[in-house]
């Protein structure tokens, strides 16, 4: 596969069938960090971040593929999920960037 094709296929995936199967990818990480700081407010020593979500499922995907690789199972699924997520981690640090450059977001 081209970089060309997995930066499609990835965007296909993101803007397409997950986004309107799943609903805005922001509000969804950043609600699952929400859940996380509160069963976890224990362990943790600062809140968990959006940001932190997407790393925790970028590894997961790694995880994965070292597994599948071990497998010799040849999944294309984890490096597009992988650049997936990366783009919507970027996303949302561009927002918040932004939101607090004009005082949105709570900033």
């Amino acid at each position: 596969m081209q970089r060309s094709e997995a930066l499609k296929k990835a965007d296909d995936l993101i803007n397409g069938s997950r986004a309107r199967t799943y609903g805005d990818a922001f509000e969804t990480h950043d609600s699952i960090a929400k859940i996380l700081n509160i069963l976890l407010r224990h362990k943790l020593k600062s809140d968990l971040t959006f940001e932190d979500i997407y790393k925790i499922f970028i590894v997961g995907k790694l995880v994965r593929d070292r597994g599948n690789t071990e497998k010799n199972i040849k999944h294309m699924d984890n490096p597009i999920d992988i650049i997936g997520f990366a783009a919507l981690w970027a996303e949302g640090k561009s927002e918040i960037n932004q939101g607090a450059k004009s005082g949105k977001n709570g900033s």
